[in-house]
């Protein structure tokens, strides 16, 4: 009888299993094969295919991408973990948050529980063979029968993201296709390739301004809770071959040990199990720190999630390219010279480099950490509880406060609605303040997101330079918004909040009789990323701004009113081109034909008569170097030539003068944001033009530095950070800074905003 049911069983297993195509069978062509490559619509139409045909396999649809098409995640486990997944989800939810449990209760929840665990893959889209992978891999484990997979599914819920930026996927594989074949086979995209933030939608993991964050930052943090998240990149080609944590120093003292630890252990065994398959090119330690905030599972890491990071040498989209042992080479952070060390015993020694490699890399990666994920379920299960007790007790009886009388009380609003969609618990009192308790899972949250940060010096030898920062150096958002947060002791229960509606913007009510400017912002070929969040800010408050190639440019800019020219270095706005250090490779990926250009001489002056004839000239940070260049202006940047200055960015102390229509509303003082050698000297000028210096640095250099790191600050004093001036019938604004950083800086929109109306006013 047991051997005709085990046979019964077999036969169901493997008629299910034949039922169940591959990608390759379902798509038509060989996926992860030279010069192949499905878009997004094939990959959702898979999964979903692939859901219907396993039980072990659920789709679930996140929301809606920037461009419409349906965000999708999978969930893939064992058919009785599919059956009871709301339980193990409560049961992963108690063990985030386990205040009122005690040690036992604890520890039998996570004896009794499943491990979750996250992979997401392609936010950046031409980062693109993790997408291929997923099928792949989603599929094996719909179909194997093997003793060991069983295992792993039966411990393990993994929640499997084929692309955090689906419409990047898209723009990627429709462009890579129409050049195949061609001379730009594989080239680089002539625009962003997220509809407003390019690469930036992996530095918006706190900020959660785009939908596709928000979408996938509400799954993790209010209905799956999973306790290890992986993150699926792609990195240059000429050097290792994978990246796999333990993460590189610097690291924030402020997250738990066991992160690092837990981290450590998920990727040993990934680099174990791809060293014993042969795969060389092998790193840890090397370029990608343990510090920085503001990527997908890097902001997990003060929530008392494991985060990792996996980069794979990239090939050139799904074409190979062959790399030469000379070429080859170090130079980064944790790999000098490109050589056998112990965290890098291994190299790969050049020759052809595929998408497969890159798929097979990962694929092994992946099928490690479930294997981890399976072997200890209930330590990682069991040590989220530690993470978030010990986040409890580190924050005591202290508290955020966040006053109703204050300057900008709408912007104080957006901060605790942000904090609020992070899963972090406000209330109110009856005088209208916020507070914001730090007796919970999220207070070292909330210590990295509302003080100041001092970016740790570490150094490799002693006298030698810092390690410098992987991204920037700062990310206070009291500072960057203009908020006041006082930190205090809970002095009460008040009343909880569940929705935040902030009050409209004081400067854009200002405005809201004004017929709206006609606006231009300048989109050299290649896309920039400050041109994309300029225009995702005022596409926010109801502006309708128009992107101009330089063609555009040099045909005229009679129909506008502003042009913006944002944050890009004055020779690419020139002549197309990065000027580079001395002895910097010169060479670049040319665009076809259709995607070329610059301003040269001729949209030089067609920007002069634009202003001339009455047009707001707008430009930021190193954008004004190129209007500092081409307009007869009484202003040049003192810090253009200064050897020993760095600020990898960071927030500074400024003055205001808020008697201009520019500056209107703003404090007395603000913080900024800067990442560029900019700092403005100015002189009194002829009868042909006034100036006004809207902003100035402090006398003092101690007085600069809110945030962050910065050296050479003293060549900043008394300097000028925003210029004003007429021009001809027209105005021109040089801001030395991003005003709307990555959509942070809110204490200095009004500056865009206002200037947008200099001169239009009723």
């Amino acid at each position: 009888m047991k051997r005709t049911l085990f046979a019964i069983a077999f036969l169901l297993a493997t008629t299910l299993t034949a039922a169940v195509q591959s990608p390759s069978q379902f798509l038509g062509f060989e996926v992860g094969a030279d010069r192949k490559l499905a878009d997004y619509k094939q990959i959702v139409s898979y999964f979903r295919a692939l859901a219907a045909a396993s039980p072990r396999v659920r789709v679930e649809t996140l929301g809606k991408t920037t461009l419409s098409e349906d965000f999708i995640m999978a969930v893939v486990s064992s058919e009785g973990n599919m059956r009871n997944l709301e339980k193990i989800r409560e049961t992963a939810r108690k063990l985030a948050d386990p205040r009122g449990l005690n040690d036992e209760q604890i520890a039998q929840l996570a004896r009794d529980g499943k491990a979750i665990v996250l992979v997401t893959c392609n936010i950046h889209a031409s980062e693109i063979a993790s997408s291929q992978m997923a099928m792949e891999w989603a599929h094996a484990l719909a179909t194997a029968n093997d003793a060991e997979t069983k295992r792993r599914l039966d411990n393990v819920v993994l929640l499997l993201v084929p692309s955090l930026n689906p419409d990047g996927e898209t723009m990627i594989t429709d462009y890579y296709r129409k050049f195949l074949g061609t001379r730009y086979d594989g080239g680089r995209l002539p625009w962003l390739y997220h509809h407003y933030v390019g690469h930036d939608n992996n530095r918006d993991w706190f900020m959660l301004t785009q939908v596709e964050t928000k979408a996938m930052s509400r799954a993790v943090y209010n209905e799956w809770y999973p306790q290890v998240w992986v993150d699926e990149h792609q990195m240059g080609t000429d050097g290792p071959r994978m990246f796999i944590p333990p993460f590189a120093d610097p690291v924030d003292p402020d997250v738990h040990p066991l992160i690092w630890r837990e981290a450590n252990l998920v990727g040993t065994n990934m680099a174990f199990r791809l060293e014993q398959q042969e795969k060389a090119g092998l790193i840890y330690g090397y370029s990608f720190d343990a510090y920085w905030l503001g990527g997908t599972r890097n902001t997990g890491w003060w929530k008392n999630i494991t985060g990792l990071l996996l980069e794979t040498a990239s090939a050139r989209i799904a074409s190979p390219i062959v790399i030469d042992p000379s070429e080859l080479h170090g130079g980064s952070k944790g790999l000098i010279e490109y050589k056998a060390t112990v965290n890098h015993p291994h190299p790969w020694a050049g020759g052809t480099w595929r998408m497969r490699d890159i798929m097979d890399y990962e694929r092994i990666a992946s099928d490690a950490l479930l294997e981890t994920a399976a072997d200890r379920r209930e330590d990682l299960l069991r040590d989220v509880a530690v993470r978030a007790n010990a986040a409890v007790a580190f924050g005591g009886g202290k508290a955020y406060r966040i006053p109703h009388d204050q300057h900008d009380w709408p912007t104080a609003q957006f901060l605790a609605a942000l904090m609020l969609e992070h899963g972090v618990e406000i209330q109110q009192a009856d005088n209208g303040d916020y507070w914001i308790p730090m007796a919970g899972p999220y207070s070292r949250f909330l210590v990295e997101m509302l003080e100041p940060q001092r970016y740790p010096e570490v150094r490799l030898q002693a006298g030698k330079d810092i390690l410098r920062p992987y991204d920037v150096a700062t990310w206070t958002l009291p500072l960057a918004m203009g908020v006041t947060v006082e930190k205090t002791t809970m002095p009460a229960r008040f009343k909880p909040v569940t929705d935040i509606k902030p009050e409209t913007k004081e400067v854009l009510r200002k405005h809201a009789s004004q017929p709206k400017p006609r606006i231009a912002i300048y989109n050299p070929w290649g896309g920039a990323l400050d041109e994309g969040w300029t225009r995702w800010l005022l596409d926010q408050y109801g502006f309708t701004p128009k992107s101009l190639h330089p063609a555009d440019v040099k045909a005229g800019l009679q129909n506008y009113d502003v042009f913006i020219l944002p944050d890009i270095e004055k020779d690419e706005i020139a002549s197309g081109r990065r000027a580079g250090g001395e002895g910097s490779m010169k060479y670049i990926d040319e665009l076809p034909p259709d995607y070329r250009g610059a301003l040269e001489k001729e949209g030089a002056a067609a920007l002069k008569t634009f202003v001339e004839n009455g047009g707001t000239l707008l430009a930021f940070n190193a954008g004004c170097d190129y209007v500092i260049e081409n307009f007869n202006i009484p202003v040049r940047n003192v810090l253009a030539r200064a050897a020993d200055f760095s600020v990898p960015g960071s927030l500074v102390r400024v003055h205001v003068r808020n008697d201009h229509p520019v500056t209107a509303g703003m404090a007395e003082e603000t913080a900024i944001f800067i990442d560029h050698p900019i700092a403005f000297e100015t002189t009194s000028p002829g009868n042909e033009l006034q100036r006004w210096v809207l902003m100035t640095y402090p006398e003092e250099a101690r007085d600069v530095l809110l945030s962050g790191w910065i050296s050479g600050e003293e060549k900043m004093t008394r300097k000028a950070a925003a210029v004003a001036m007429t021009y001809g019938k027209g105005r021109i604004v040089l801001l030395g800074f991003r005003p709307q950083h990555r959509g942070q800086t809110h204490a200095t929109f009004p500056m865009i905003f206002n200037a947008l109306y200099w001169g239009r006013e009723n």
